[in-house]
């Protein structure tokens, strides 16, 4: 495996030798850094997925204080009915809070989403430079890949 440019006029078993061995490199690095964004991707799908559930849970909760509230009222029981609306504005919040985690969460699915499908794109450029033995899809491949990682770690800081 040689990582040398051949030398002009190179034959054409030396100048896939050197692409090979470029590509083979991509590939295991690209490979790498897919499994890593896809192992955060499903971090931030299982985010979303409690953040849906636990906002569920809490509005269910406040909607059965409100029936008790309700029938509080009607029953003019002031005081409990009273303690029954104080709990559903600290319910509210609860569940406000956990509508912002998952909204937070479901902002980054879309650029873990492309920075996979650029990722894996990049690996098909870098395997499509070794059967065609050109550095030109090589670059492409490092070009996509390079959006790829772009995309991943701007998931991760927003």
């Amino acid at each position: 495996m040689s990582f040398r440019k051949p030398p002009e006029g190179a034959s054409r078993s030396e100048r896939e030798a050197h692409v090979k061995a470029l590509a083979a490199v991509s590939i295991s690095l690209l490979a790498l850094l897919l499994a890593v964004t896809n192992y955060f991707a499903g971090r931030n799908s299982s985010a979303v997925l409690n953040g849906t559930i636990e906002s569920n849970n809490l509005w269910a909760w406040y909607q059965a204080k409100n029936v008790r509230a309700t029938i509080y009222e009607v029953t003019n029981n002031e005081q409990k009915a009273t303690k029954q609306r104080a709990d559903m504005d600290e319910i509210m919040e609860k569940a406000r809070a956990a509508e912002a985690k998952r909204d937070a969460a479901k902002a980054k699915s879309s650029y873990y989403s492309y920075s996979g499908m650029a990722l894996q794109l990049a690996i098909v450029l870098s395997s499509a430079a070794i059967l065609a033995v050109t550095l030109s899809l090589f670059y492409a491949s490092l070009g996509v890949g390079a959006v790829g990682v772009l995309l991943f770690f701007f998931a991760l800081g927003a």
